[in-house]
């Protein structure tokens, strides 16, 4: 995995926050207040960003590499910050050996046969739900 940097425009609003994402158009999410707002930011961008992969979308170019890319015009916006949110995004496959009983196993090929998707596939879904969950305690 490698992290990526993605421009969020946040705004301040009567009741709370809000912020989007040039890159990820239609993302927007909110929260009470400043800090709340930013640990939304980064979950809303790891749900995009992992629902992109697990469909082989391509993700965006990150704002270090690409900024001239952020389609950010200040004046659709009143009283924004501006921000970069990072983000965890794939890498490259690496093959590991696993050791499961054989009955967990067949559970799993059968969820994938009717998911149409790989085992492996599934087995990263559940690493990355395993991580969110570590991550949020």
């Amino acid at each position: 995995m490698s992290t990526r940097h993605y421009l969020g425009i946040a705004e301040p609003l009567p009741e709370n926050w809000s912020i989007s994402f040039p890159a990820f158009p239609g993302t927007v999410t909110t929260g009470c207040d400043f800090a709340e707002l930013m640990t939304n930011a980064r979950d809303a961008l790891a749900s995009v960003v992992a629902a992109m992969e697990e469909d082989g979308c391509p993700i965006p170019e990150s704002f270090d590499v690409s900024p001239d890319s952020s389609n950010y015009n200040p004046a659709d916006y009143h009283d924004p910050r501006i921000v970069l949110v990072p983000v965890e995004v794939g890498g490259r496959s690496v093959r590991i050996n696993v050791t499961m009983d054989e009955g967990l196993v067949a559970r799993l090929d059968n969820l994938a046969n009717r998911a149409h998707a790989s085992r492996s596939a599934l087995l990263a879904r559940g690493a990355r739900m395993v991580l969110a969950v570590e991550a949020a305690d």
